[in-house]
């Protein structure tokens, strides 16, 4: 089935039209607590557009936003109750963005 299928070929991805493949290799690479801020301000962002609180080009900037504010606060090594802590944090301050667009 395999050989039928043909090749394959893969491309680096469009860093400009797909802005949170940057943010997400970004995250990995700061750890700690940057990839749950993310994966958490991802989810309450999705769901504000769901609740047609934000429109989907806004779902980005949400996350975004979010890490931003988080940099400095960032743990490298964390403990389960800060990971806890960091995933209440990203979705409380997600929802709480204001966005104008």
């Amino acid at each position: 089935l395999c050989s039928r299928a043909g090749s394959l070929t893969f491309k680096a991805p469009d860093n400009v039209k797909y802005p949170s493949m940057d943010l997400a290799y970004a995250a990995g690479r700061a750890g700690g607590t940057m990839t749950g801020v993310l994966s958490a301000a991802n989810e309450k962002a999705v769901e504000m557009f769901i609740d047609e609180q934000i429109g989907y080009l806004d779902i980005f900037k949400v996350v975004e936003m979010t890490c931003d504010e988080h940099r400095n606060e960032l743990v490298s090594s964390p403990s389960l109750e800060e990971i806890v802590h960091y995933d209440s944090w990203a979705r409380e301050f997600a929802a709480g963005l204001k966005l104008t667009t």
